[in-house]
């Protein structure tokens, strides 16, 4: 009988795979906050401030965001025959579902006996994803490619899921590859091109079906100063086309509106100490969390949320939540599995991801999982939303990583890869399954968390209450959007230039460039509250430099960068800062950043893109709080402002309280290489 006994428990499944809460959730037709539902009129799908027009071809012939538009001519399908190119042209635009998230519709067109058919869907966040499928026994194509003209006056920034292919818009043509490193296995499966407003990005899934000369270069830009082009090289070579299918996605940004007072959000690590910055501004302070290290001291091993040390988390939430400060728990890899794991000897095989990628950590080899297996969708989901959120009262979670896409994957266990004529076996990259799960985190969090908010904040009807706050060197809006926030700048410690922000040499302006920093670090253009990790050796009680703290403020500040985790900076100059701006009330102000005209102050000299002005307009007084920066890495600048305002206007420095005049409504000021000034007016 004990026999009996034994094997019926083993049998017995695990309560976090026959929950059902994921499928219902999965399953609810619901827009989360702040989104609203899918709107359609005619031929045009708006969503929360954009747009999509069909006309003339099967893809849209208008994408607009914040009214303008991104789109120079309608995106064109081009299948060249017997030496002749042919755009196929729409013959059948029909609606076929309709939801609040979700609208479900398809357009056909035909060339000389191929038949085109994309089958569409629009989902509340603006994503456009197609699959195009071709019929046409006989036809065989030179090439088939598609062509994305975009606007040229939007166009200064780009960039993709590689290190590297980030910053100023080139000006040669970019030969985009499906693997940014071959080596590790990630894929380039995201590229972006806009500016600080906003832009346009596509997003892959797979190459099963394309015939390409090569895969470095499965996508191309074209740079022109009238029309620059995106193109997508679906088909190189003399092909049949019949029984083939395109998968991809088109999504304009920003996707989502910002909360008002996105440029002064601040987090940290929980620190106890009286004199750390997150306890003398607690008031000012978002969110806060804890890392596992030591080992085991808040979970065992990097992704293990049934295995937290409940007593140590709850004592910091209670610790955060006297002080107003919402807690996220313990940060985690949830895209990491390891022996650890109590399901591992059964599912590891399962979650893995295919070629094994793994990291040594304290020891313990920590494997990569991948999001395209539903088991480990469940079990992770179920680990993290109902044993620490609901559990413990969390208010939110911290990924240090997310879920899909970090690196392709062929684990045909769960359905990743593909395999080619001569039996190789190729990566895929699980994007809708970690929209999947990443939306369903979100209306989870909407139903079950309420979090504090900073005491300085202003109301942000519409906006979640829960933090969901993911970390990644490079973003994808349409796979981790579904955050509240993003971390932002750990790459600075690892630049691929320059001295390290590890070391007391190292600036943004040295390993990262104002290209690359306003390709990966600004919000605006995204939608999502960018928090950026300022790695650097100032911490402790009584650093004796605040040069780095400084530095990073100059470029923060013009930009609405906020700071993510703000212990690593002088404490005394965090303060410092962090309480002018707490005085003008600046998380209720109006921010223009830099790169957008503002009302008050103009620099006449020098004229550089280094060289910049933004401003705080206040909510209710005539006041402005000004930051000039100059970026520049070796050269001191003079810099002459002009005031625009009301005449006559009381000028201090907000740092030192020295008082400022202007001269025929002019000011100059020295500015150091890449360092501030912040000026205080009242008008």
């Amino acid at each position: 009988m004990g026999e009996s006994i034994v094997v019926k428990q083993a049998e017995e499944k695990p309560v976090w795979l026959t929950s059902q809460i994921y499928d219902e959730y999965a399953q609810q037709d619901r827009v989360p906050m702040p989104w609203q539902p899918v709107q359609v009129r005619g031929r045009t799908i708006s969503v929360w401030g954009r747009s999509m027009k069909w006309e003339d071809s099967l893809l849209p012939s208008s994408i607009q965001s914040q009214g303008r538009e991104l789109l120079a001519a309608p995106i064109q399908i081009i299948v060249k025959l017997d030496g002749k190119e042919h755009v196929v042209p729409i013959k059948r635009f029909r609606i076929l579902q309709r939801k609040q998230s979700r609208i479900d519709f398809l357009t056909e067109g035909e060339v000389r006996g191929l038949h085109f058919r994309a089958e569409m869907f629009v989902e509340f966040d603006g994503l456009l994803w197609v699959t195009l499928k071709v019929k046409g026994k006989r036809r065989k194509v030179d090439e088939m490619r598609i062509v994305v003209s975009l606007v040229a006056k939007h166009l200064r920034l780009y960039q993709t899921f590689a290190r590297a292919l980030a910053g100023w818009i080139p000006d040669k043509p970019l030969r985009l590859p499906w693997l940014a490193d071959a080596k590790e296995g990630i894929v380039n499966f995201y590229h972006w091109f806009g500016d600080e407003d906003g832009g346009l990005g596509f997003t892959y899934t797979s190459l099963q079906h394309w015939v390409l000369k090569s895969e470095d270069n499965f996508c191309t830009f074209l740079p022109d100063l009238k029309r620059p082009k995106y193109v997508i090289n679906l088909v190189e070579r003399p092909s049949f086309l019949d029984g083939r299918v395109f998968q991809f996605g088109i999504q304009a940004t920003p996707i989502k509106p910002l909360p008002p007072d996105y440029s002064m959000m601040k987090g940290s690590t929980v620190r106890f100490e009286p004199w750390q910055a997150m306890n003398q501004i607690a008031d000012d302070v978002d969110m806060a969390l804890v890392w596992p290290v030591p080992a085991g001291t808040a979970m065992r091993s990097l992704n293990d949320p049934y295995h937290v040390d409940r007593k140590v988390l709850e004592e910091v939430k209670e610790f955060c939540h006297r002080k107003g400060i919402a807690f996220l728990g313990v940060a985690h890899c949830p895209h990491r599995i390891s022996p650890l794991n109590d399901e591992f000897a059964r599912y590891a095989d399962e979650w893995k991801r295919l070629p094994e990628n793994v990291l040594e950590w304290e020891k313990v080899p920590h494997y990569m999982a991948c999001g395209k297996s539903y088991t480990y969708r469940k079990w992770l989901f179920y680990g993290w939303a109902i044993e620490n959120i609901l559990k413990l009262g969390l208010d939110g979670l911290y990924s240090d990583g997310w879920m899909t896409g970090q690196m392709g994957c062929n684990n045909p266990r769960h359905g990743c890869g593909w395999e080619d004529e001569q039996g190789k076996r190729h990566l895929t990259v699980p994007v809708l399954e970690g929209r999947e799960f990443n939306r369903v985190m979100c209306l989870f969090l909407e139903d079950h968390v309420r979090a504090p908010v900073p005491k300085t904040a202003p109301e942000r009807a519409g906006f979640p209450r829960y933090h969901f706050w993911m970390h990644s060197w490079e973003f994808v809006p349409s796979v981790m959007g579904f955050a509240t926030e993003w971390l932002t700048g750990e790459f600075a410690a690892w630049p691929l230039q320059g001295p390290s922000m590890r070391t007391p040499e190292g600036t943004y302006g040295k390993c990262l460039g104002l290209g690359l920093f306003r390709a990966r670090c600004l919000s605006t253009n995204w939608g999502v509250p960018n928090l950026f990790d300022p790695i650097m050796p100032e911490a402790g009680e009584n650093p004796p430099t605040d040069r780095q703290t400084r530095m990073a403020y100059a470029w923060f500040l013009p930009h609405g960068v906020p700071i993510g985790l703000m212990e690593y900076m002088n404490v005394k100059t965090v303060v410092k800062v962090s309480e002018v701006f707490r005085r003008f009330d600046a998380r209720k102000a109006l921010f223009s950043p830099a790169w957008r005209p503002n009302p008050y102050w103009v620099i006449e000299s020098p004229v550089d893109p280094e060289v910049m002005v933004a401003v705080w307009q206040h909510p209710s007084q005539r006041q402005v709080l000004a930051v000039i920066s100059n970026l520049k890495v070796t050269e001191n600048v003079q810099v002459r402002l002009r005031w625009t305002g009301s005449p006559q206007p009381h000028i201090r420095n907000a740092l030192t309280g020295e008082t400022l005049s202007l001269k025929d409504d002019r000011l100059d000021i020295s500015l150091p290489s890449e360092s501030f000034e912040l000026l205080w007016v009242e008008h």
